[in-house]
Order: structure tokens, then C-alpha cells, then sequence
């Protein structure tokens, strides 16, 4: 070596270690290169250092060149890179005056970046290492591009953030949505690809966040906020900060951030839906349903458990789920805290109301009907303003607002319009005709009842009308069916004393004798100038009116009896359907009889006023004992998969008219000699049967799958009762795919094919879970695809690659491992990056590779691990969790675990998969974990530069939301959690009124027993207790005191193997036993947990 050339290399060791030992570090923490934040004068010495050192053979080999000349690169393409640059590497050489090969590349850029800054290399789509792509995303955004398009990039990042939480809703990730929105912009070209539209994903992830856990919504100047409690917050954006231009654009930034996120983090206080109609989607009608923080709803059936699965039910039919909530139970009154705050999704039936509803077992336990939910679409002028670029419903029928540009939608039949001022082309809005209007106008719409809409007027708030009555409980057309005639009130109490007037089709109530209010009726509120302020279908059965079903001696015979005193004419509407009728006083007896198999429904027409329309009701067929039925009202297939569930129903009739008992069980069907169910049981009367929405048993199938390792499990539905027992399999995936390595090509290969229908599989990288996945186009014989996959040589080249489903794809399969390219040997010390570590990893070795980073990402936030692992959640976790070894591993290293739940914020969703998904309690899980991983994460957040508050109030927030999801965590156990605040110790007296309560509440409930004589035997071997409970019977031993070993687990007083054994069946049924009654569970295992922390 010369000594020139040594000169040069201890010149580039020096600069780094001055670089690195100026930012508070002594090596390079794994950062983004461009988190560093190199100042002018930084990049401007690096680049004469480059130019002294020149070209030279032995530079290539020199880690701490090579770790120069990648920080400038990075740093270049940040602040230097044009549009005319293209995507070379000449103007990085010309700017220092050196040169290399690919070959030199392939030694210089692995050295620099992987050995010395510890950040991984990303790859082409053709399976090369690429190099130049993997320094510019280093780098960050290019500036210079970035202030010539500064507003058009301003515009279109407001975009993404506006539609931010909608496509989280709908389980698109950041960077799909960042994705999207860029391929429609103008934006240079540069910021299409994938290492641009990554960053801003992040950014958006990022800015999202501040306003979140700062709670800027609630201030004025977001900005200065955020400088107070978090001065040093610009250092995670990849913008250079020593740059005027580059503070000003990110205020902008967050400032657009805060005010995109208002409306959806405010709180409320009640429901509300609020529906809009876009241009784009003229034939719909989305609606946002804003929730609270909790509900309550008085329970119609006593449940088994206080875990209910909560769900927005649209004309009885589920169109978003909630997820579960645990209820507090008392004098038969449940109340829930929401996991969402919103949901948003497209109406099917916008005149049907939607309802919140929450089930057990399948079975409804108590609903919401949630107000001014029903849009009387072609009945009445809907009227809608200008919101952005989508239009907002403010009105049906009369009304008065405050905006000029409005569009009023006409009723479906012909209209007459007085005091329209414009011009009389018409949109078409959900397939009626609209009126653009604007300014200030009086506009009069006589149609059926005369409508009156002033625009550009003060809003006058005439007040939104309820109906209150008691509502049919079957499916009826129209869908507000009443027995009895329904009162009319105002949802605003000052709204009393307006002079309305109630009409039913035409004719004042008060004229209306009370035959002539039954049937289907229009209900229409009018004020004193006779304009019409409410119109409504509804349906109106005498206040005696009943139904039963029985099922006949053959499955397709069956009888409805009709109940009423008032004279009602009752048909089917497929009279062949009909064989007799018998009519007495007050009693129709319609016998039914169908040739060959049954209808799964029929419809009865009831007719209790001639001079008004029939009233439909969908009854289920009179079938005996159980009767499932698929989405399309087909019997259900005996093998399907989980999301053949979605839109099944199963039917529980009564035999002979008498209660009838059912349960239905699902059982794993255990390669390893297992034994886990659930089990629900049931009581069909003779009224009606009980109906089970199937579909809302996934989270309970997906749980038991978890049981076993992999993910080819089966469940088995089985439901018994009557004199019979059904039973059905269910798997997780339809379709399998296996590999042949020798012609490169992939086979599908069906649990039970059906014709027409193949997967359609994409292929990731699993080392880069970032990248944009591949799809796989399948081979076709005579125009038709038959299954079979190629894949090309460049599997060969990389790897290790996984086959998944495409998202939204309904014939899921099992994802299909592929080696591809040998791992080869490395030294533990250097496997620094999950991307190595995958890369690298083999069941059959000693050492889990992925175990040794989950130990260096336990200790350190800020490693890139964490960035992998939430991109492959956000890219791939529409897929169970198990399908990746990652997670697999995270759920068996606690400190990695415990850390996980501040890098993912307390996610409600992360949360709660991690429990359905793995055989895991959170409340055995050790607690001096989470709160050790909370200092460490505070300790992360004061070298980023956030004062001690702002990492206290940070810390709070997550423990809040934490609190949230599981509510043994919140409360006193969140106030120590957050600052070690133990409050004084509860009385005796307390606990043993508790433990009344919870005797008074479940006097009839079939207690859950598991564990019962293990548990006695811990409790009488605890000297001192903390809790002195002594159940009378044996059967209550396991509710009454898993809550006092859970804590005494988690505090670390005891181990788990002390009382169970360490196998998924065990967690899973005490599971069951911690859900029973879920305010017993929380009250005494916090109060346990907190005596056990005091004698720490």
C-alpha cells in the first residue's frame, strides 16, 4: 500500500467518525442514511474528500471508502438530482471525478452500506442487486424536483393524506394508497418509482402519527405545537433541513396533516352517518358511520360469554364489521367500549336503516338502531352540497342550507319544479334526475307532496323525526314494519313546539280510523305551510299480531299460524307452495308443501287494510331441526373454507312446537391428539327460529387454527339438536400450490374445485417486503387457464420467495415456499438486518437468525427490523400472521414482543391479532416487559430530542389505547403502567360484593370448569393470598380464581408451567374462562396485580 493511499483511507476514517460522533453516536445506528441529516457543509467536504482520494484499485476493498462514497451518493441525489438526470450513475461520477464498474459496484456498495451503516440492499425486479435504487431511497426525496413541482407535490400529498384513514379502513396499506394516487398526478417521473413512492408512504405514516399522539387537531398552529413538545420532529423526513425551502415545505405538510385528520379524530359522542355521492361512482351512495367511545343496549338473550362480535347490519345483513368488544353485564344491560372510532362503506340498500349489532355464538344478544340511517332514495328531494370534490347529503325532503352550490335530486316520479333559477341540464344521481343550483334560491318540488329547498340561507335546523314503536322482528318490506301504530317524535327536544301535522298516505292521522292505518303506508310530516319535512315507507300490523312456524311430519312440509283479532287477509306469494288453509277465530293456519326440495325462504303477504299495499314478510321454510343456508340461499356445502362463511346463515327450529335445545360445537381436527372446542347452546321457540350468522364465527375458527403449527388446519362445525347432528369442515384455504423445481413451474392442486375458478397467485420476495409483489399469469389450453404456473429462471437468482394470494382473492390457497438461490454460511455477528436474517434462515439450523435480530430489535426502536416488519404487515397482513417465520419468532421472544406494541402504536387490530392468531393471553404475558420496553422507548424518544413530557405523554396515550382493546390493562393498571402510581389496597369487603354480583349475574349460566382442580390446588398452596375468595362450588373454581393467577403470572410471582402446561389447548380454554364475564376478570385481576406489583 502507498502511503498516498493510506493517507486517503485514514482521511475517510476520520471524516466518518467525526460524521457519526457529532450526532451523539459512536458506530452507525442502522438509520435511513437520510434520518443522519448531513449538513451543506458536510456534503460539500465529502465531495472535495472524494475528489482527493481519486480513483485508485485498492479503494474498492476499503469499508470506510465505500462507506463515503454511498453517504455521498445519498446525499447527492437528495439535493443535486434533476430531471434531467435520468437514472444513471454518470452525474454522480462527474460531480467527484471517479468511475466504477459493475463488477466494482457489486464490492464497493454491499461494503459501505450493508458493513458499515448496517442498512440492507434492495433488489430489481430482475433479481439484480440494485444498487443505484437502494442509494437514492437512502437519500431520501429529491429536493430540487421537490421545489420545482412544490405545490402539485403539496396537492397530491394532501390527497393521500385525505383519503389516509379511508384506505386503512379498507385494508389498504400507505403505500398502496401513496401508489395510486402518484400514478394519477403529474409529478416527474422519478417519483414513480418504487424507492419515491416508498418514502412518501412513509412520510404520510409519519405525519399521521404526530397528529395523532400529539393531538394537534385541538391547536391552532399545529407547528408551533409540535416545536414545543417535539422540537427535533423534522429529523425523520427525508428532506434536507439546513434548507429554508425544505422547514417551510414541511410545516406545510404537517399543517395539511392536521386539518385532513380533524373530522375523524374528534370525539363523539353518539352515532352519526353521514353520506356522499361522488361523480365518479354516479350509481353509489358511501356512507361514514362516526361511533363513540363506548355504547350501551339492553340484551335481548343471555349470553355464554361477555366477548361479543360487534358488526353495522344493513336490512339484517353485516356490512362492516367492528371486531370484538368485551361487555360489562348488569340488570340485563350491556355496555361496550368500540375498537373504531368509524367505518365507512358503499349502501346496498339505502332505505333499509342500519343497525349496530352484537352477537355471541352467532346469535344476535342486543342491537342499535342507528338514527336518520334510512334514505328515502326516489321517495323525496335529497338534497346535497359541495364537499371538496364529492357532494354531502344535508337534507331529504324540506329543508334549508347554508351552501350555494347545491344539487337537489329529484323524487323518481314525475315532478313539477317552481323557483328554479338555472340552467335545466340535469345530472344523474343514483339514477335520478339532479338540479345543479347555485346562489341563493327558493326552490319548490310538487311531486307527491310538495317540497320546499332554500339554498344560500341560513341553515334552519328543523329537526330530524324518529319513529318509536315496536318493530317486526322478522324481514319485512317495506323495512320499518311496526306492530301497532308507531309515535312520531322529535330527536330535538325544542323542536316540540313546531306545528306539524302527521299524515298516513294522504290522510291527516287524526281522521284515520285505525283499520285504515294498518298496511303499508306512506307517513309524511308537514308543517303550517304544508310542506312536507318528512316522507316515509313503513308498515303497519295489528298490535295483536303474531307469527309461529312449525316444521311438518316431512322436511318439505311445515305450518304458519297467523295471530290476530283484527280481520287480515294472509297469502304466499308462490301459491303453489300453499296445500290447505284452516281459519277460526283470531287464527289462520296456512299448511305448506313443496314438490322436491323446499325454497330456503318463503314470502307472506299480509293484508290488514284493502285500501293500502300488502306488507312482505320473509319467513325462513318450516324445515325441521337445523337448516344452513350459503350466501345465495343454497344449502350449505359440507367442505368450504372461511370465506364460504361470509353471507351464511344456519336456522334452529323447534320440534313439534316446543322448545327445543341445540348447540353448536367446532371442534380442531388435531393431527397431535388435541382437544379443543368451542361450544354454544341454544333454545329455539315456537315463534321463530333461532337464526346464527356463521360468518360472524370466523375469529373463533381462526383461533382454534392457531392451535397447531402451520397452516393447513381443519375445523369442524357440528351442530346438534332436534334428533339430528350436522357437521361441516372447514378449511383456511380452498387451493394448494406445490412447486416442481425441475420445469420451474407450479400446480395447483383443490380441496374441492369448483369449475371456472383458479387462484390467482402473486410472488414475493420475502427478504424485501416493501416491493411490489409479481403477479403470475397461469397457462391456458384452448383459451381456458388450467392451473399451472411458470415461473422463469430468476427465482434461481434470489430468494427466498413465497406464492400468496393476491389480496381480495376468494380462492385463497396455501402460500408456496421456493428457496430459490442457496443461503450462504455468514457469521451471527454480522446478521444485523431482518433482510439477512430471512434470507439466511433454516428451520434445521442451531441458530434462528431471525431470533438473533429480534435481540438486537428488542433493545433498539430505531432498528431497521421494525421498518421490515411494518412493511410486511401493511403489504402482506391480509394473510394469517403465521404464514411468516417473523412473526412466528416474535411471538416467542417477549422482550422483541413487548417492543412491538410501541413500534405498532397499541394497534387495536395488531393487538388483537396477535392474540386470535397465536396461542397467546396478553394477561399472563409478563408485565415488567411492557413497562421495561416502555423505558426503552422513552429512552429512543429523548435521543430523537422529544422532551421528558412529550415521551410521557406519548407513552400514556399508547397505555391508554392498550387499555382500550383489553381492559384488564386499563384503569389503575394504565396509571401504573404509565407512572408507577399504586393506589391503595381495596377491602376485602369489596371483592366478596364483587364475587355476589357475579353469583346474582350467571345464577342460570353453564360455568366453564377447565383448570378448576389445578387452580384449587395453586390457591392452597399460597400462604398468603392476595385475593381471599372461597368458591361453594367446584365448578366456579376456574372463574373465580384464573384472574388471581393471571396476575400472579404476569407479575412474575409464579410461572405458567406452574399450574399448565405449556400447549396452545390450554390457553385456548382459558380463553373461554376469562371471557365468561369479563368485568369480574378485569376487576380482579387488576386488584391481584396490583397487590402482587406492591410486594415487588
Amino acid at each position: 500500500m502507498g502511503q498516498s493511499e493510506y493517507i486517503s483511507w485514514v482521511k475517510c476514517t476520520s471524516w466518518l467518525s467525526n460524521f457519526v460522533n457529532l450526532r451523539g453516536l459512536r458506530q452507525p445506528d442502522g438509520r435511513p442514511l437520510y434520518e443522519y441529516h448531513a449538513t451543506n457543509d458536510e456534503y460539500t467536504q465529502l465531495t472535495q474528500l472524494l475528489r482527493a482520494v481519486g480513483q485508485s484499485q485498492s479503494n474498492i476493498c476499503n469499508r470506510d471508502f465505500a462507506a463515503c462514497f454511498v453517504l455521498f451518493c445519498s446525499e447527492w441525489y437528495r439535493r443535486d438530482y434533476e430531471r434531467q438526470c435520468g437514472w444513471t450513475w454518470d452525474p454522480i461520477y462527474k460531480k467527484i471525478g471517479i468511475s466504477f464498474t459493475a463488477t466494482e459496484l457489486g464490492t464497493i456498495v454491499p461494503k459501505g452500506m450493508e458493513d458499515y451503516w448496517l442498512r440492507p440492499i434492495r433488489f430489481y425486479e430482475s433479481e439484480r442487486r440494485n444498487f443505484l435504487g437502494t442509494l437514492f431511497s437512502e437519500g431520501g426525496l429529491p429536493f430540487r424536483l421537490l421545489k420545482e413541482s412544490d405545490s402539485r407535490f403539496l396537492a397530491v400529498f394532501s390527497r393521500i393524506l385525505g383519503q389516509y384513514e379511508q384506505a386503512k379502513q379498507s385494508g389498504f396499506s400507505a403505500l398502496s394508497l401513496a401508489r395510486a394516487v402518484i400514478e394519477k398526478s403529474a409529478l416527474p417521473t422519478v417519483f414513480s418509482e418504487d424507492t419515491s413512492v416508498e418514502l412518501i408512504s412513509h412520510m404520510a405514516d409519519n405525519l399521521n402519527s404526530l397528529v395523532l399522539t400529539h393531538n394537534l387537531i385541538n391547536h391552532k398552529e399545529p407547528v408551533q405545537q409540535l416545536e414545543k413538545v417535539h422540537p427535533t420532529w423534522r429529523s425523520e423526513f427525508p428532506i434536507p433541513l439546513d434548507d429554508e425551502t425544505g422547514t417551510h415545505f414541511l410545516n406545510g405538510l404537517l399543517c395539511a396533516a392536521s386539518v385532513e385528520a380533524k373530522p375523524r379524530l374528534q370525539k363523539n359522542k353518539s352515532t352519526r352517518c353521514q353520506f356522499y355521492w361522488s361523480e365518479k361512482h354516479p350509481d353509489e351512495l358511501r356512507v361514514i358511520v362516526s361511533l363513540p367511545d363506548e355504547v350501551s343496549f339492553p340484551v335481548t338473550s343471555e349470553p355464554s360469554t361477555t366477548r361479543f362480535e360487534l358488526a353495522i347490519c344493513e336490512d339484517g345483513e353485516e356490512v362492516s364489521g367492528l371486531g370484538p368488544a368485551y361487555a360489562s353485564l348488569e340488570n340485563r344491560q350491556a355496555t361496550v367500549r368500540l375498537r373504531k372510532s368509524e367505518v365507512r362503506f358503499v349502501r346496498q340498500n339505502p332505505s333499509a336503516g342500519l343497525s349496530l349489532v352484537a352477537r355471541a355464538g352467532g346469535m344476535i344478544v342486543g342491537s342499535i338502531k342507528l338514527d336518520d340511517s334510512e334514505i328515502a332514495i326516489g321517495e323525496v328531494p335529497l338534497t346535497f352540497i359541495v364537499d371538496a370534490d364529492q357532494w354531502l347529503l344535508q337534507g331529504q325532503a324540506s329543508c334549508s342550507v347554508r351552501s350555494s352550490d347545491v344539487l337537489i335530486v329529484l323524487p323518481r316520479d314525475n315532478s313539477n319544479v317552481a323557483g328554479f333559477d338555472g340552467q335545466s341540464s340535469a345530472v344523474n344521481v343514483l339514477g335520478l334526475k339532479a338540479l345543479p343550483v347555485k346562489g341563493c334560491q327558493d326552490v319548490t318540488v310538487t311531486a307527491n307532496e310538495t317540497y320546499r329547498i332554500r339554498t344560500g340561507r341560513e341553515q334552519i335546523s328543523i329537526g330530524r323525526f324518529a319513529l318509536n314503536g315496536k318493530r317486526a322482528s322478522w324481514v319485512c318490506h317495506p323495512d320499518e314494519t311496526f306492530i301497532g301504530v308507531p309515535k312520531v317524535i322529535s330527536t330535538l327536544p325544542d323542536i316540540q313546539s313546531i306545528d306539524v301535522t302527521r299524515y298516513l298516505s294522504g290522510i291527516s292521522i287524526e281522521q284515520c280510523h285505525i283499520q285504515e292505518m294498518l298496511g303499508a303506508q306512506y307517513l309524511s310530516i308537514r308543517n303550517s305551510n304544508n310542506e312536507t319535512l318528512l316522507r316515509r315507507k313503513i308498515g303497519i300490523l295489528p298490535a295483536d299480531f303474531s307469527i309461529e312456524i312449525k316444521g311438518g311430519m316431512h322436511a318439505n312440509e311445515g305450518t304458519i299460524l297467523i295471530t290476530t283479532q283484527h280481520p287480515c287477509v294472509a297469502k304466499l306469494k308462490d301459491k303453489t307452495l300453499e296445500a290447505t288453509r284452516k281459519r277460526t277465530e283470531g287464527r289462520t293456519e296456512i299448511q305448506l308443501k313443496a314438490e322436491g326440495v323446499p325454497p330456503a325462504f318463503i314470502t307472506l303477504q299480509v293484508l290488514p287494510n284493502l285500501a293500502a299495499d300488502p306488507i312482505d314478510i320473509e319467513l325462513p321454510f318450516p324445515a325441521k331441526g337445523c337448516l344452513a343456508l350459503d350466501v345465495n340461499g343454497r344449502p350449505l356445502d359440507k367442505n368450504i373454507t372461511l370465506h364460504d362463511l361470509l353471507g351464511s346463515r344456519a336456522f334452529l327450529f323447534s320440534r313439534n312446537g316446543e322448545p327445543t335445545k341445540y348447540t353448536l360445537q367446532l371442534y380442531l381436527r388435531s393431527v397431535s391428539g388435541l382437544q379443543a372446542w368451542h361450544e354454544w347452546c341454544y333454545t329455539a321457540l315456537s315463534d321463530r327460529p333461532v337464526e346464527l350468522n356463521l360468518y360472524s364465527l370466523r375469529e373463533h375458527i381462526e383461533n382454534l387454527i392457531s392451535l397447531e403449527a402451520g397452516i393447513d388446519q381443519v375445523v369442524e362445525m357440528r351442530i346438534t339438536g332436534a334428533g339430528v347432528v350436522m357437521a361441516w369442515q372447514i378449511r383456511r384455504y380452498k387451493y394448494s400450490l406445490r412447486y416442481d423445481y425441475e420445469k420451474e413451474l407450479l400446480l395447483s392442486q383443490s380441496v374441492n374445485h369448483r369449475a371456472g375458478q383458479i387462484p390467482s397467485p402473486v410472488i414475493m420476495l420475502l427478504s424485501e417486503p416493501e416491493r411490489k409483489s409479481i403477479p403470475l399469469a397461469s397457462r391456458m389450453s384452448e383459451g381456458v387457464p388450467v392451473g399451472e404456473y411458470e415461473l422463469s429462471s430468476i427465482v434461481n437468482k434470489n430468494g427466498p420467495w413465497l406464492v400468496v394470494p393476491k389480496p381480495g382473492e376468494e380462492m385463497a390457497f396455501r402460500p408456496c415456499f421456493i428457496r430459490g438461490e442457496s443461503s450462504l454460511p455468514v457469521e451471527e455477528s454480522n446478521i444485523r438486518s431482518l433482510q439477512k436474517a430471512t434470507q439466511l434462515f433454516n428451520p434445521q439450523a442451531e441458530v434462528n437468525t431471525i431470533t438473533l435480530v429480534l435481540g438486537q430489535m428488542a433493545n433498539d426502536p430505531a432498528h431497521s427490523g421494525w421498518q421490515f416488519m411494518r412493511s410486511l404487515y401493511d403489504q402482506f397482513g391480509y394473510l394469517p400472521l403465521a404464514t411468516f417465520e417473523v412473526w412466528r419468532a416474535l411471538v416467542q421472544h417477549p422482550q422483541a414482543l413487548a417492543m412491538s406494541l410501541f413500534k405498532f402504536e397499541m394497534s387495536a387490530e395488531y393487538l388483537s391479532r396477535i392474540e386470535n392468531e397465536f396461542p397467546i393471553l396478553w394477561e399472563f404475558f409478563p408485565i415488567f416487559e411492557i413497562k421495561a420496553a416502555s423505558e426503552r422507548f422513552k429512552l429512543f424518544l429523548s435521543q430523537k430530542g422529544a422532551p421528558e413530557e412529550t415521551q410521557k405523554l406519548l407513552v400514556t396515550n399508547m397505555f391508554q389505547r392498550l387499555g382500550l382493546v383489553f381492559p384488564t390493562y386499563a384503569d389503575e393498571i394504565e396509571k401504573w403502567l404509565s407512572n408507577g402510581y399504586l393506589p391503595p389496597s381495596i377491602p376485602e369487603s369489596c371483592v366478596h360484593g364483587w364475587y355476589q354480583e357475579l353469583l346474582r349475574e350467571h345464577s342460570e349460566a353453564r360455568w366453564p370448569e377447565y383448570g378448576c382442580k389445578r387452580l384449587y390446588k395453586w390457591m392452597m398452596s399460597q400462604k398468603n393470598p392476595v385475593i381471599g375468595i372461597n368458591p361453594d362450588a367446584n365448578h366456579r373454581y376456574s372463574v373465580a380464581w384464573l384472574p388471581v393467577f393471571a396476575a400472579a403470572v404476569a407479575s412474575g410471582n409464579t410461572s405458567f408451567e406452574a399450574v399448565f402446561d405449556r400447549k396452545p389447548g390450554a390457553v385456548f380454554f382459558l380463553r373461554q374462562v376469562r371471557d365468561f364475564d369479563s368485568r369480574w376478570f378485569k376487576t380482579i385481576f387488576q386488584c391481584s396485580l396490583l397487590r402482587y406489583v406492591a410486594k415487588k
